[in-house]
C-alpha cells in the first residue's frame, strides 16, 4: 500500500521535505503529501494507465525504475478547501519554487517527459 508518511523518505529527502511543508505553510499555501513509499507493484499499476488500462499516462517508469519505489520522491497537492486542487497552477508553481528553493527537483520543470506539477524527488 502506498504511503503518504514523511517518516517513509530517506533522511536526504525528508529533511527537505519538512522544510517544503513548513515554508509552504508560511506562504499560506495548503498541501497534502499524497505518496511518498510505493511498491513496485503498485508503480506497475499506474504504469499500464493509459497503456494497457484506460485512463491518461501517469508516469514513464515501470516498478523498480521510480524513485517512488525506494523513498527518494513525494507526491502532494494543493489544497482548496481542504480537497485536492490540481487546477491551482499559480499554487502549484509557487510551491514548485519552493520546493526546489530546498533542494528539491520539481517535476513541474521536466521537458521532453512527463511534466508533474505535483512531484518532487532527489
Amino acid at each position: 500500500m502506498s504511503s503518504r508518511d514523511i517518516n517513509d523518505l530517506k533522511p536526504e529527502i525528508k529533511m527537505k521535505a519538512l522544510r517544503f511543508v513548513e515554508l509552504c505553510k508560511q506562504k499560506g499555501i495548503d498541501i497534502l503529501i499524497v505518496c511518498t513509499l510505493r511498491t513496485s507493484e503498485e508503480q506497475d499499476e499506474l504504469w499500464q494507465s493509459g497503456r494497457t488500462k484506460a485512463g491518461k499516462i501517469l508516469t514513464n517508469l515501470k516498478g523498480g525504475k521510480s524513485k517512488h519505489n525506494f523513498g527518494l520522491a513525494f507526491d502532494f497537492c494543493v489544497l482548496a478547501n481542504g480537497k485536492c486542487d490540481w487546477n491551482n497552477k499559480d499554487a502549484f508553481l509557487e510551491a514548485g519554487k519552493i520546493g526546489e528553493s530546498v533542494g528539491l527537483l520539481w517535476a513541474g520543470r521536466w521537458t521532453g517527459k512527463l511534466k508533474e506539477t505535483g512531484h518532487f524527488e532527489v
